[in-house]
């Protein structure tokens, strides 16, 4: 009995310093946190809604990308504050179609100051949590490389290959040649 609680110790503080490990930023790039939900809203090119099995709703925010921005509406007036960039319904349009009330895997990379959850999205292939919707988004052209979010690891150069592929075919956004502006430029407008 002795050695059985020696050994249970010892296997409890190891999964703890595993634990430690994939939540250091030693690891960039590597999930925190790995979380299964039903998309029950998306919001925009980037940003969804996840209800895990718990009945917790999450607010999600697509890691390393950044998509065309939508109208700018007023609550109350319900008019356009400020319109939209060209490629915003698509991106939006295209993001409900592969994810709207399905379910999916999140790879939450970070929490942000809105308390979103930034991650990755893995919809299903067959049954089988194998499509990467973000870098489907960009390979649609309906997105761009969040740069300035992507972390130097496994999805940096993957993110960046896809976008490139969509610049140079010059679909979605990238079709605009020159009169595109990024969605991060737009919104400081």
């Amino acid at each position: 009995m002795n050695s059985l609680s020696r050994l249970q110790v010892i296997v409890i503080l190891l999964i703890s310093l595993c634990m430690l490990l994939v939540a250091s930023p030693a690891t960039a790039g590597d999930p925190v946190r790995i979380v299964d939900g039903f998309v029950s809203r998306v919001s925009d090119g980037n940003n969804l809604t996840v209800v895990t099995k718990n009945r917790e709703k999450l607010n999600v925010r697509m890691y390393g990308i950044d998509a065309p921005e939508l109208d700018k509406i007023h609550r109350k007036s319900k008019r356009i504050i400020k319109p939209g960039q060209p490629f915003g319904i698509e991106a939006k349009s295209l993001l409900s179609t592969m994810v709207f009330g399905q379910d999916v895997r999140l790879f939450v990379m970070d929490v942000d100051s809105h308390k979103r959850m930034i991650s990755i999205i893995w919809a299903r292939e067959k049954n089988i949590f194998t499509k990467n919707v973000n870098v489907e988004m960009l390979k649609a052209g309906m997105a761009e490389a969040y740069n300035e979010h992507l972390i130097d690891g496994q999805y940096r150069k993957l993110f960046l290959d896809a976008e490139q592929e969509a610049n140079n075919k010059k679909i979605g956004v990238w079709s605009q040649g020159l009169l595109y502006e990024r969605p991060s430029v737009y919104r400081t407008k």
